[in-house]
């Protein structure tokens, strides 16, 4: 590959020109034994091929060629050479190193990708920019869009399968370790970390809560309670291994010490920056929230739940808005 010698202009000495292409060398190398100058590609398309010189047939290896003297460098950058588009209308003269860019971009290129001003904002060749048709093109873009839709959404489902044979096989896998926990403080540990990433798995997915009055907490709530929170969790993908204990802990003598009583709350009701997520709400309107450990290690030692728990409200909480996340978490108060 090397410069057409027709758009040169003005005479061309024979050194300049590649022995295999015939055409004016393009990134030129030579070789260190008979000083014969190749294009760059040329001379290694023809090495895959053959180990000699094509001028001589003397042994040549790749690691003979060389640069080009100095003297044939400086020969090659005062040629000038016309645009490849001269017919379609362009008058630059080139040097040969800022030749290929200006044909890549020369808006005399007929297939040079420009875009349609008709309102579609379709990229098309500009020999074709005149047959070009909105609607058609447009249309013909939706219809791939579609597929590549289908497509996403068979990966999903497909996805969403191996997510939920693999999230069975893990709780499966759970199951075991807490039957082995008790005969063994190793396994038991191991049991803790995966509790912890199972419930943090889950919350990961529930908005974030805002909670503006911890004085309207049910601190212990009645069997009716009991059972609509253990649909609330039913219906938030509670990990199954970890359902009935979540339930459990939605009563203040499954809390922490800074929690479980109405006089510990109201001590230390200043250092409430809990990140709550909202539950599903109860049927009978009460909003529900779960505090998880992984969440709220920030928190004095004597509030952070081992695990997670469960809080009643009678009002006073709201889910967070996207944009309010940064802000402080809780505003509370107690009677």
């Amino acid at each position: 590959m090397g410069f057409d010698i027709v758009l040169i202009v003005g005479h061309v000495d024979e050194e300049l020109l590649c022995p295999i292409c015939a055409d004016v060398l393009e990134e030129p190398v030579q070789s260190v034994g008979c000083e014969h100058a190749f294009c760059r590609q040329c001379i290694d398309r023809w090495m895959r091929l053959k180990q000699i010189c094509p001028v001589d047939r003397s042994n040549l290896q790749p690691e003979n060629l060389v640069n080009v003297s100095r003297l044939m460098r400086n020969m090659l950058a005062r040629l000038k050479i016309q645009c490849s588009f001269t017919e379609n209308g362009c008058d630059q003269l080139l040097t040969l190193e800022g030749f290929r860019a200006h044909v890549a971009s020369c808006e005399h290129n007929p297939k040079l990708i420009v875009e349609c001003q008709k309102g579609c904002g379709i990229k098309v060749p500009k020999d074709k920019l005149a047959t070009h048709n909105c609607i058609e093109e447009l249309r013909d873009t939706v219809k791939v869009l579609l597929g590549d839709l289908k497509e996403l959404k068979e990966s999903q489902i497909s996805q969403q399968l191996r997510i939920m044979t693999q999230r069975r096989e893990l709780e499966l896998l759970q199951y075991y370790i807490s039957a082995l926990r008790s005969s063994n403080p190793v396994i038991h540990g191991i049991g803790e970390q995966l509790d912890r990433y199972s419930l943090m798995q889950w919350g990961n997915a529930l908005p974030l809560a805002r909670v503006r009055n911890w004085g309207s907490l049910v601190s212990t709530p009645d069997i009716p309670m009991h059972v609509m929170v253990r649909e609330s969790l039913r219906a938030s993908g509670c990990p199954m291994h970890l359902f009935n204990m979540m339930v459990d802990r939605c009563h203040e003598d499954r809390w922490p010490k800074g929690l479980s009583t109405l006089n510990a709350r109201r001590e230390s009701q200043h250092l409430y920056q809990y990140v709550p997520r909202l539950l599903p709400p109860l049927v009978i309107g009460k909003p529900c929230v779960v505090v998880l450990g992984g969440d709220n290690t920030h928190m004095p030692p004597d509030l952070v739940p081992s695990l997670g728990m469960v809080l009643i409200f009678v009002d006073g909480v709201t889910e967070l808005q996207q944009e309010a996340q940064q802000e402080p978490q809780l505003e509370s108060s107690y009677a």
